[in-house]
Formats: C-alpha cells, structure tokens, sequence
C-alpha cells in the first residue's frame, strides 16, 4: 500500500480535474469527502458491492479514485493492460467482445454495484470491451493494492467475492440464451432488468432501459428485429408498454410466462 501523501487542495483539485491520471489510493484522515467528489473510500466501496462482512478499524482514511464518463466513452478496451478493478458508482455501460469473424456479442450491462475489470487478471490485459451507455462514475481499485505484499485483506477478499458473483451473472445470462426460444428471451431479459432495477431501490415496473434493441439483440443472441417482434407481441398481448426506451410492466406473472 501506498504511503500517506498530501491531498491537493479541493480548488487546486477542480483546476487539474481534466489532466490528472488515475492514482493509487492514498491515506489522508483528514480530507472531507464532501468537498472533493473525485474520492471514495473503503466502505463506499463495500456498500455498493453490498459485501456484508465487517471491515476492521481505521479504514475510513482509505480513498480511491473516481473517474467520470460520458455517453460513449470507453471505459477498458480488449487488449489494455491490467492495471486493476472498477466499481460502477452510477451509470450503465455493455460490457462486450468482438469474434473472429468481426461479430459483437455483449457479455453484460454492468450498472451500479457491479464489478469491471477482473477478465484482467489471467493474462494481465482486458478481455471485453466496456463502453458508457449512460453518463458514469467509476471507482478504481489498483492491481497494486490488490498483489502486492502487505495489501488490504479486507479489500482482496472484497474484490474476489465480487468477482466471482460477476461471473455468476454472466453465467445466469449466457444460460438464458440457450434455455428458451428467441422471442422469450427478450421477456426473461425484460423481468432480468426489473429485477436489478428494484435491487436499486427503483421502480421494477417502469424504467427505462439505457441500451439499443440492437445491443439487447447482440446479448440474447437474436437479431434485432426479433428483439423488435418480440416487443411488438409483449404489448399486443398487454403485458408491456413501450414509449420508446421506457417500459412499463404491465403484469410480471404474464412476463415470466411469455413462451412466443
């Protein structure tokens, strides 16, 4: 871990907000977190990735780094060093790999509480790309307090239970495309978002959905105009409205039915 170092001041902070790198943590008891959006600490961490064992005294002066995103911008790219983890702090971003012959296949949409980076690890570089759907704030954890001597047990174990509930998910994601036809797949798709939505503490039945039909296509593995059928169907049948991204689930029972 890094030694303790002075924080800049918040004005000199807000001057160099654009030119700054991505840093290690640092230690500084003293800063006021209120005053500089650009840190987060130790249990900022631990609540957004909802990890419920007890951390041990004296991390609160622990901070790491943020990084904002606009729409569009990419946040790993396939091929880039490892240089650590990311906790998404708000936003959504599609999480996805190109195959040999050119076509995209989105593993993910990371979004708030998720984890980012830890296709890292075996081969010391990025294996998907991860791109801002939304506006996003990231939290990053370096690889250097993570592997080296004398770092932060408390976060090692934070970041590997996190880790390996990502690879959960996308396993649970990768099985819904397998399990039941094209058009149903969108339905469980839709129910699989309503879900994560209230976890958030929105509402699970009206919400908009930050990503394309198209991008809904590339993760379930069907086309975009099956995507596009199957919306058609979901409001014909009156289980759904749609007004462009915004969704309003009309009858969850009839969306975890739907087997068109």
């Amino acid at each position: 871990m890094m030694h303790a170092q002075t924080l800049p001041t918040t004005a000199a902070t807000a001057a160099t907000a654009t030119t700054v790198p991505w840093q290690s943590s640092r230690r500084h008891p003293a800063l006021r977190l209120e005053s500089d959006e650009r840190w987060s600490t130790l249990q900022e961490l631990q609540g957004l990735l909802q990890y419920e064992d007890h951390l041990h005294d004296g991390v609160d002066a622990e901070l790491f780094r943020r990084r904002r995103l606009k729409a569009g911008q990419s946040a790993l790219t396939m091929g880039q060093p490892f240089d650590g983890l990311y906790v998404v702090r708000l936003g959504t971003l599609r999480s996805s790999i190109t195959n040999a012959d050119g076509g995209m296949h989105v593993l993910s949409f990371p979004m708030k509480g998720n984890l980012l980076g830890f296709d890292g690890i075996y081969k010391h570089s990025y294996m998907s790309d991860v791109v801002a759907l939304t506006d996003c704030d990231l939290i990053r954890i370096p690889a250097s307090d993570l592997f080296t001597s004398g770092s932060n047990n408390h976060l090692e174990h934070m970041a590997y239970w996190a880790s390996s509930r990502e690879i959960t998910q996308e396993q649970q994601a990768y099985s819904l495309t397998r399990s039941v036809k094209s058009e149903a797949r969108v339905a469980r798709f839709l129910q699989t978002m309503s879900q994560r939505f209230a976890e958030l503490g929105y509402s699970p039945n009206c919400f908009i959905l930050p990503m394309t039909r198209r991008d809904i296509g590339h993760h379930l593995s069907v086309t975009v105009e099956t995507v596009s059928r199957a919306f058609s169907a979901l409001v014909q049948e009156g289980i759904i409205t749609v007004d462009f991204r915004e969704v309003n689930i009309l009858s969850h029972d009839a969306l975890c039915n739907f087997e068109r």
